[in-house]
């Protein structure tokens, strides 16, 4: 049914609250992704186009799983929109890449598998492809996957947040009493576990995909000076960075992600014309406070 008012699809107000059927006339007519979130329109940003051939790969590992094994569900990416819509709040999402299994997909009713008008229903797997570039950027994903995907009242109880360019990856579960527990993992192969049985990603496949469309060292080298740009413009007193510090900058940025795994591990949060920033150590360097207290420590 059209909405009773007629929208101007090229001039969408971002500030107003459109019905559920004004939604509905939007999605059908609209060419750009867009999420909704109470009668809000939410846009979603382009991805680059080797992010999209993650979603591919990991997309296409899942659908060769659902097949092999003969679990006939539904695996979705970035078009498959799900309607999260709980507690009174509504809330149209589409995860990069989902699985909803058969007994769910054969349940929906007609206005279900082709419209957000029947009754909310969710996968019980999402995954998240995200360059995690920065803590607030993780936040933003992590309340995401929180408030939305894991909310009460969701089928979801396994996401995957995979950030292949920085070879970082996070697992939400969602245990039988409702609790959600998110584990940063190594970079390593990924098992479904008892959601997906049987299921094992294999990251060195998603890890090629990446690694053939640029060299590592000189796209972060370009970032790092791109950083110091950035700051150059407030503060043109400092001394640029040439590409041999970016070169040591870059190795030191290397050497962190192999073990930011661990939580005793100091931070990177990023470049500034001083430097890199990272976690403040009170108790001083390694080496000072070996110095210090070496005969004290207690070796086990």
């Amino acid at each position: 049914m059209p909405p009773k008012k007629e929208i101007d699809l090229k001039n969408l107000d971002l500030t107003h609250i459109y019905t559920p059927e004004e939604i509905e006339h939007i999605n059908d007519h609209l060419k750009t992704r867009i999420n909704f979130e109470n009668g809000r329109l939410l846009p979603i940003p382009q991805s680059p186009i080797a992010n999209e051939a993650v979603v591919h790969e990991i997309s296409r590992q899942l659908g060769n799983w659902n097949v092999e094994t003969g679990q006939n569900g539904i695996v979705t990416t970035s078009q498959g929109g799900y309607n999260f819509s709980i507690r009174g709040q509504r809330k149209i999402r589409a995860p990069h890449i989902a699985f909803i299994p058969e007994n769910i997909y054969n349940s929906l009713s007609k206005t279900q598998l082709l419209t957000f008008l029947g009754r909310p229903f969710t996968p019980i797997f999402v995954t998240e492809v995200v360059n995690i570039s920065k803590e607030a950027i993780l936040n933003e994903v992590d309340i995401r996957f929180k408030n939305d995907y894991f909310a009460t009242g969701t089928s979801v109880k396994l996401g995957w947040l995979i950030d292949p360019r920085n070879h970082m990856i996070w697992t939400y579960e969602k245990d039988d009493d409702e609790n959600v527990t998110r584990q940063k993992r190594k970079w390593e192969d990924l098992d479904g576990g008892n959601i997906l049985p049987g299921f094992t990603l294999d990251i060195k496949l998603v890890e090629n995909i990446i690694s053939r469309k640029y060299d590592e060292d000189e796209l972060l080298i370009e970032e790092v000076k791109e950083n110091e740009d950035k700051e150059s413009e407030q503060q043109t007193s400092e001394k640029d960075l040439d590409n041999t510090t970016a070169k040591e900058i870059v190795h030191e940025i290397k050497l962190q992600r192999k073990v930011d795994y661990s939580n005793n591990i100091i931070r990177f949060h990023g470049i500034t014309n001083f430097g890199p920033v990272v976690d403040y150590a009170d108790g001083g360097s390694l080496r000072n406070y070996l110095k210090k207290n070496f005969t004290k420590l207690i070796w086990g």
